[in-house]
Formats: structure tokens, sequence, C-alpha cells
């Protein structure tokens, strides 16, 4: 059986639909921030990446996910933080234990999603349209390169529909299961 690993752009829906995902399917759901945040216990993701930076962040990251799949003895689904993209050390050890699946939206719509939760470090604060166009483009391009399926997610409304979009777009990788 093969694992999921849902990635995407951050807040593009990755953590609801892999935990609807799994539900439906009745695989564990989890979500890489959540084992990251054990390791870095009391910091928050922002704060431990401002004060250790993106290469120590994407270390602690990879240690995490490598340490919960040696562990499982069953598939499972799980969601990837928002920069796994710019992680080629990740990228490969999913894709030598599971499917990628990149949760593909519009970048117009992304952006207003993002800020309701504060200007996130990756973005410069002076240049956020500009620099969040640069981010997007990088990363959008990654995943459509390496993705196992990128599923356009459009721009839902409602969960229920587009879960049964989404399985329907998936059909294919949940039959190899």
């Amino acid at each position: 059986m093969q694992n999921l690993f849902i990635a995407g752009i951050k807040h593009s829906g990755k953590t609801t639909f892999a935990r609807l995902l799994a539900k439906r399917l009745e695989l564990e759901s989890v979500d890489s921030d959540d084992l990251v945040l054990r390791r870095i216990a009391p910091l928050s993701i922002r704060e431990y990446y401002a004060k250790e930076g993106k290469e120590s962040f994407m270390r602690t990251e990879l240690d995490a996910i490598k340490e919960f799949v040696s562990t499982q003895e069953s598939a499972f689904i799980m969601s990837l933080g928002g920069g796994a993209s710019d992680n080629s050390e990740l990228i490969e050890y999913i894709r030598e234990n599971g499917k990628l699946i990149y949760l593909r939206r519009k970048e117009k719509e992304m952006l207003p999603v993002i800020l309701k939760h504060g200007i996130p470090a990756f973005l410069d604060p002076e240049d956020l349209e500009g620099s969040f166009h640069r981010l997007y483009q990088k990363r959008d391009g990654i995943y459509r390169t390496i993705a196992d399926k990128t599923v356009d997610m459009g721009c839902y409304r409602d969960r229920a529909e587009t879960l049964e979009s989404l399985l329907e777009q998936l059909e294919d990788i949940i039959d190899e299961r």
C-alpha cells in the first residue's frame, strides 16, 4: 500500500484535505508540522525558522518525517509543510516512500488567505505581492514537476464537494493502494 504525501503552497488545503481523505480511506492522517513541533517545542515553527534559519528547519523537518515513517506498519496520509518543495532531500525521501500529491490553487487566491494569518517569514513585508509571486512561481514549478499527481483545487467553497472531486482525481493513485 502506498503512503500519500499531500503538498502545496501554504494554506492550500493540505492538512484539511489530508485529514478528510484519510478519514474516508480509513488511514492514519498526520501533519508534518506537528512532527516538527514535537522536536522544537516550546518554539513555534515561525520562531524556530527565524531563530535557526531555513537549513536547520529543513533538516529538522526531514528527520521528523523519517522518524515517523520508520515507525509505521500501515499506509498513511501526511500533509507537508508549504515549503517542502525547497527541501530536495525531503522530496527524494518522500518519493521513495509513497506518492506525492500536489494540491494546486491559483496564485491570486492564495496571498489573501496566507495574510489572514499574519506575514510569514518567507515573504518580504516591503514587497508582499512581488515576493509571493516569485515564491509561488518557484514552488508551483517544482511541485508540478515532481508530483506524482497535480490536483487543481479551484476556489473551493464546499469541503464535501471538494473532497469528492479530489477523490475522483486521485482514483488512479488510490486504486494502486
